[in-house]
């Protein structure tokens, strides 16, 4: 037969109201009495039923991670540092793999407030915003991390997507680089648009007019990159230099060149938005531009769990939009190939 609380609170000699205390750690137990309780509870090897408490309590100490590829390297930091923080909380964690796939996102978003999740974070794909207003409206807590939706909301914790990939593109023309093909995320996602904005506007300051045969809109997924950087490469007017938008297309493009036999950065220049440990390790070492990735973790994870607890993160009723700086960090994947008089301002 299932033990329950009453049986506790008989087995301990006190009222099942001091169990209850004593299971919540409520302060004003006297030690005495919460060492009975718990032997008791040792000894009828009762469960507590978490379910029934959270019920009760409107709160489950759960949040739920919806990610735009549990394979990349970037959302693998994401994901161990949210739940990282979460658990110094007291939160478990929910991981789902949205896979840049609103019908999936959409279904993860309804099982986690399924699941009474209290809260969530979020890398959206942009296309279910009016379920996640929903959502919100309803009480559920939403961090958008690394991009933001249109009509929606949300606090959210971005990086400066068009200046870095700004500050990627001039550095390319400084080296003398004039022909620079670009392997680009989805266009309708907030990052993919703002890293493509800033190619253009590099471009456009060194008055270089855009070529659509360098330009390639990819998924931001590694065989993109190697079906995008092999479409760069058998054009016969290939580009000199090549810039890739995230770093699992960088990793396709950097195997599309390495099984093309094309030295780098000899006889082709490359850089990648967001690092990783193997891009310093390569030969030749990546240049790239850096995102403080578990900095934008952390501070989505902070953020929504003080949210949830209902502590003050802004002064103003509207949403906390928090951007991080990029940092170009220079290796060895370009080169000077020619001298550029005129400087970029």
């Amino acid at each position: 037969m299932k033990v329950n609380i009453t049986d506790v609170a008989k087995k301990a000699g006190v009222s099942t109201t001091t169990v209850s205390r004593v299971l919540r750690d409520y302060p004003g137990v006297r030690k005495k009495t919460r060492r009975k309780v718990l032997e008791a509870i040792s000894e009828l090897k009762y469960e507590v039923n978490a379910v029934a408490r959270n019920l009760r309590q409107r709160k489950t100490n759960s949040i739920g991670v919806i990610v735009g590829n549990v394979l990349s390297p970037f959302y693998s930091i994401i994901a161990k540092t949210v739940e990282d923080i979460a658990s110094n909380w007291g939160y478990s964690t929910i991981l789902c793999n949205g896979d840049e796939n609103p019908e999936k996102e959409l279904k993860y978003l309804k099982i986690l407030k399924s699941n009474r999740v209290d809260g969530i974070i979020l890398v959206p794909t942009g296309k279910n915003s009016n379920y996640i207003n929903w959502m919100i409206d309803s009480g559920v807590k939403i961090v958008l991390l690394d991009r933001l939706i249109k009509g929606t909301d949300c606090d959210a914790v971005l990086v400066d997507n068009e200046n870095g990939s700004y500050k990627a593109v001039k550095y390319i023309i400084e080296q003398g680089y004039r022909k620079i093909g670009i392997i680009n995320g989805y266009l309708d996602r907030t990052t993919g648009r703002e890293r493509f904005n800033g190619y253009l506007r590099a471009l456009k300051e060194a008055s270089i007019s855009p070529d659509d045969n360098m330009i390639k809109i990819g998924n931001f997924k590694e065989d993109s990159g190697i079906k995008l950087t092999k479409e760069l490469l058998e054009n016969s007017n290939r580009p000199q230099a090549i810039f890739t938008t995230n770093m699992d297309m960088t990793l396709g493009a950097i195997i599309t060149i390495k099984k093309m036999g094309i030295s780098i950065p000899d006889e082709l220049g490359i850089i990648g938005f967001d690092d990783s440990d193997w891009a310093s390790i390569l030969n030749p070492p990546l240049t790239v531009v850096s995102q403080p990735t578990y900095v934008i973790a952390s501070t989505a994870a902070e953020l929504l769990i003080k949210k949830i607890e209902n502590k003050k993160t802004s002064t103003s009723r509207e949403s906390l939009i928090m951007t991080l700086h990029t940092k170009l960090v220079i290796r060895n994947s370009t080169q000077k190939i020619k001298p550029y008089l005129v400087k970029i301002k």
